[in-house]
């Protein structure tokens, strides 16, 4: 007979989860009735195990589901995140989804986290209980996101991707966009033109985003006929004065481009600025394609002709996943959306 003077150990989420063969995620899924659908079967499985278990939550997380905190946490999960604050590119997504939020009654609270450094201070802020859900945004792939993932499974915070899908093993639904469409459709678009010295400005190659478009212009380029010339592609690291510099040194070139994919919009402003310094004419000297669809696109001049990311209704589907006024199909845990080639006038 064991010693009844000691106390019995708390049964935990991750005890259940264990029991049950399943991940904290979807033990919290069934617990709380979203934001992801769950089977019948995992759904018998889950509550099995929290019936042999005896589980019964702890005072705080059931003071959450009685009483939301109505905040939802955005933890970018960047090289340099705290530059979200002043992002061109997050701004779309920010104010998408901080409306969709607001008009259901809840709030978002940042949370940037450079990629690599210790996840403590997130394990630390979700046992505070501070929060109803996460919008996790990497620009990363699988593995570099699983210690992060892993924080949040822990915890059972309902959460969703966006930008770079999670592993698949997480749960966890994910929303992205197509690069490898995006930089084919910028690619042809200057080959329809009859452009064919087109050169390429690269993001930082750490990005997933970065290398997905470099590619993509690479095989579209080969693909055509023209071989790749590493002379006109160059890393910018999506900097708006490091594009201008490459792209005076590529005009230097004894066959200069005619023609530039800038990987992000801000790039295409720093080839239209060298542009601009040399007298050149865009679209007849120079043309520029760029990327994302910023609002400065269609406010400066020339009107940059760009590749839209579909980044307002990400902002929308992820919050609209973690208030639970829509749910995530089972059967294609993660959507890529398409993406447009919005022309202006600068190509």
């Amino acid at each position: 007979m064991g010693d009844r003077s000691k106390p019995n150990k708390r049964v935990t989420l991750q005890d259940v989860a264990q029991r049950a063969g399943v991940s904290t995620a979807a033990v919290s899924y069934v617990i709380n009735g979203g934001p992801r659908p769950t089977s019948p079967e995992l759904r018998a499985r889950v509550l099995s195990a929290i019936a042999e278990l005896d589980y019964h939550p702890n005072s705080a997380a059931r003071g959450l589901r009685g009483r939301r905190t109505n905040t939802i946490a955005f933890v970018t999960y960047d090289f340099l995140p705290n530059e979200s604050f002043s992002s061109h590119y997050l701004g779309r997504m920010l104010t998408a989804l901080t409306r969709e939020l607001q008009q259901h009654g809840n709030y978002l609270l940042m949370f940037p986290l450079a990629t690599g450094d210790d996840p403590t201070p997130l394990r630390k802020m979700l046992k505070s209980e501070r929060v109803d859900g996460i919008v996790a945004r990497f620009v990363q792939d699988p593995p570099h996101t699983d210690a992060l993932l892993e924080v949040v499974q822990e915890s059972g915070t309902p959460c969703v991707c966006v930008e770079r899908p999670g592993d698949a093993r997480f749960g966890f639904p994910g929303i992205t966009y197509d690069d490898d469409e995006g930089g084919a459709l910028a690619t042809n678009h200057l080959l329809g033109l009859g452009h064919r010295r087109i050169a390429h400005l690269a993001g930082d190659m750490r990005y997933a985003t970065a290398r997905r478009r470099m590619s993509s212009y690479q095989r579209t380029i080969v693909a055509s006929g023209i071989p790749f010339d590493a002379d006109i592609s160059a890393v910018a690291n999506w900097d708006i004065r490091q594009a201008r510099g490459e792209t005076h040194r590529m005009l230097s070139l004894p066959d200069p481009p005619t023609a530039i994919f800038a990987a992000s919009d801000d790039m295409a402003f720093g080839a239209l600025h060298a542009a601009h310094d040399r007298g050149l004419r865009v679209p007849e000297d120079l043309a520029v394609v760029g990327f994302d669809d910023i609002p400065l696109a269609h406010q400066l001049t020339p009107l940059l002709t760009t590749i839209r990311a579909p980044l307002d209704e990400m902002g929308v589907r992820a919050a609209r996943l973690l208030t639970g006024h829509t749910k995530a199909d089972p059967e294609a845990l993660v959507e890529t959306r398409p993406v447009q080639l919005i022309r202006r006038d600068s190509a």
